[in-house]
């Protein structure tokens, strides 16, 4: 009897383990993962350097992202992190000392279709930009590195710098231009504009007038990834996605709660600092558009 029960109990061990096991491994799945800490690392770098934080090169620290000078310090400095994550960066020069950065990530797929995802780089003369949108182009550099790691792609992916948004979205619409000209076959466009401020924790997004079938898709990317956060909607013209939209492209803005009552109160001001960004609402976000990225080239 004694052996027999202590089989028993044997058994009924093995069961709790497996249960316990089993819970713990659903809990695991059901949590939302942690940004890779390279991902983290890399636009904490970004950021810095573009914002006036550290030293964008030996000597030279950014006031803004206004002036020529600051901002062909920033164009050589996007380029050399293109070519380090393994992709060939090319400018787009238009109009007077202007030029858009870009890189393109190509699928090996003949004819493929291209998906945009691109945020701007200059500022507003005396900020520092470090959430518009110097956070913008953190996300958009982040989603170059992980995306870089995933194969197949069925879809080229398109990364872009845009100069200019502060002047009228100049640059985003020469950039269209430049792809409407080319005849290029874009499946749709992703901007992304202000993601670096959440003071009430809740990880909402903005879409701003997204195209049909973007909710669907901002929405499905974040229950696949058990990210619980609000997705509005909303009217907000004033960045770069209208520019695609003018020329008959699908295109949607991602933003931080702007016209929802969460967003910085330093836009356009001294005080958009390094110092002001959410570091952990930036990668909430930037995992969302990396998985969205992921579900549109598989």
């Amino acid at each position: 009897m004694a052996d027999n029960h202590r089989g028993s109990r044997s058994v009924r061990i093995r069961l709790i383990a497996v249960v316990l096991a089993a819970a713990c491994a659903a809990r695991a799945q059901a949590a939302p993962q942690s940004p890779p800490q390279d991902t983290t690392a890399l636009q904490r770098e970004v950021i810095a350097a573009l914002a006036g934080e550290t030293e964008i090169r030996p000597g030279v620290k950014l006031a803004d992202r206004f002036t020529l000078a600051n901002k062909q310090e920033a164009r050589t400095y996007l380029i050399a992190l293109f070519t380090r994550l393994g992709l060939e960066a090319k400018r787009h020069a238009y109009g007077t000392d202007a030029e858009n950065i870009y890189a393109v990530l190509p699928s090996g797929q003949p004819g493929a279709e291209t998906v945009v995802i691109g945020a701007h780089y200059d500022s507003v003369r005396n900020a520092p930009g470090a959430n518009d949108d110097a956070s913008g182009v953190a996300a958009v550099v982040a989603i170059a590195a992980e995306l870089s790691k995933i194969t197949p792609r069925s879809r080229d992916l398109m990364f872009v710098c845009f100069d200019q948004e502060e002047r009228g979205l100049v640059g985003s619409r020469a950039f269209a231009q430049m792809l409407q000209n080319e005849h290029r076959s874009i499946h749709s466009v992703h901007t992304i504009d202000q993601v670096a401020w959440d003071s009430n924790g809740n990880r909402a997004i903005e879409l701003e007038i997204p195209f049909e079938g973007a909710v669907a898709l901002y929405q499905h990317a974040a229950d696949t990834l058990k990210l619980d956060i609000p997705i509005y909607t909303t009217k907000e013209t004033g960045s770069d996605h209208v520019s695609f939209r003018r020329f008959g492209f699908k295109a949607v803005g991602i933003t931080e709660e702007y016209r929802h009552g969460d967003t910085t109160p330093f836009i356009h001001k001294p005080g958009d600092t390094f110092q002001t960004v959410n570091f952990d609402y930036l990668a909430s976000t930037t995992r969302l558009l990396v998985e969205v990225m992921r579900i549109l080239t598989q």
